[in-house]
């Protein structure tokens, strides 16, 4: 049986692009856990010459791209519009 993270590099390298949400629901764990594990992950495949590739959260009112942003977890409000209704971040592994 694979851990976690091994389930989490499997899915995110089948070029298939996921939220936090969708990882955590097939991981059945939290978005939390999800997000530290994939803090670690990130760490970890370097040294097999991949990266994670992120598509950036956006806002759903305003359209506000939210780019260059070091976190993993999802923003919660938009700033410039301040709404909260935010599409969600999507990552895969690819490799460099």
């Amino acid at each position: 049986m694979k851990t976690r993270r091994e389930q989490i590099v499997e899915l995110l390298s089948k070029n298939e692009k996921m939220t936090l949400q969708e990882l955590a629901d097939f991981t059945k764990t939290s978005v939390k856990t999800i997000a530290m594990d994939l803090d670690s992950v990130r760490k970890t495949i370097k040294y097999d010459n991949k990266r994670i590739e992120v598509n950036p959260a956006s806002c759903v009112a305003c359209g506000y791209v939210f780019l260059g942003r070091g976190r993993i977890s999802d923003p919660h409000k938009c700033p410039e519009c301040h709404s909260e209704r935010i599409n969600a971040q999507k990552f895969r592994i690819v490799s460099i």
